[in-house]
């Protein structure tokens, strides 16, 4: 009887798309306070743990990412010029030719509550509930039910702070300055996660709208972003009470002599290549 080899999982799948990949850190602004669990040192990036793990502050349990150890000379380090930037490239072949949706293993933006009142806990503490303004997936305490997203007229979105934020996730690998100390440090997969609409919605929409209509103008079809270099700065914004609150800006980030016109029109030239070539005919004497 031959022995039989069994590969794959049933259900197992979706992954290295959206949320199912292989983080390796997470990029925060700030972290909790181990004490009291509020945020604190704001005006700093901090390169975490993706995982993030259960502890005790004050009288409650709450969910705590601890430093990545293979970054603590960065999570160290008082120099704010590497502390408030960091450089990256985006790894995913992705465009917005067929709008947002096509984006979301590069950039994912979602409507989130992670717990509403008085509903019973997920069994994996997953969200309670998430949308998009139109539709929804909601927890009753016992199962997930598909609803219509009432978005900012929905109860959950009242009042401050409230139980549904807007989130987004952006992926990408990170880079440093060779020419620099910290040039040395791991050129991890990570994430970077806010629930600032400022930053969803002035910043971060803004920026991949801009290289779609950049790619459009050079008329460069079926573009993608792979290996765009980019970099984010953190710096401070007054918010609508006048308070100080962090925020971040994104940009390209090219080497002198490139430009993001010359890495869509290169694209455009290979794909000219390509569609040009004509394979060597081989003959059968040649065989």
């Amino acid at each position: 009887m031959q022995n039989t080899i069994y590969q794959g999982i049933k259900g197992l799948e979706g992954h290295a798309q959206g949320r199912k990949q292989a983080w390796g850190a997470v990029v925060t602004i700030g972290e909790k306070d181990v004490n009291k669990g509020f945020p604190t040192n704001t005006d700093k990036f901090f390169i975490k743990k993706p995982q993030a793990v259960s502890k005790k502050i004050g009288n409650r349990m709450t969910l705590y990412r601890e430093n990545d150890p293979e970054f603590n000379k960065y999570n160290q380090s008082q120099n704010l010029k590497l502390r408030q930037t960091i450089r990256f490239y985006l790894i995913h072949p992705v465009n917005m030719e067929e709008g947002w949706k096509s984006m979301i293993d590069a950039f994912h933006f979602q409507l989130k509550a992670y717990q509403l009142p008085k509903t019973k806990l997920h069994p994996n503490n997953a969200p309670h509930c998430t949308g998009n303004g139109e539709d929804a997936r909601r927890w009753n305490g016992e199962e997930y039910e598909d609803i219509k997203c009432p978005n900012n007229l929905c109860q959950y979105r009242q009042g401050r702070p409230s139980p549904c934020k807007p989130f987004a996730r952006l992926a990408f690998q990170l880079r440093w300055d060779e020419n620099e100390p910290w040039g040395v440090l791991p050129t991890t997969f990570v994430k970077f996660e806010t629930h600032s609409w400022y930053n969803i919605d002035k910043v971060l929409m803004p920026f991949f709208a801009g290289l779609h209509k950049q790619a459009q103008a050079l008329k460069v079809q079926d573009y993608n972003l792979y290996a765009l270099p980019c970099v984010l700065k953190l710096s401070k914004r007054s918010s609508g009470n006048g308070k100080l609150v962090p925020a971040v800006s994104i940009s390209t980030d090219f080497p002198p002599g490139m430009t993001l016109q010359s890495f869509f029109l290169s694209q455009k030239q290979m794909m000219r290549q390509l569609q040009n070539y004509n394979p060597p005919q081989i003959t059968t004497e040649q065989v």
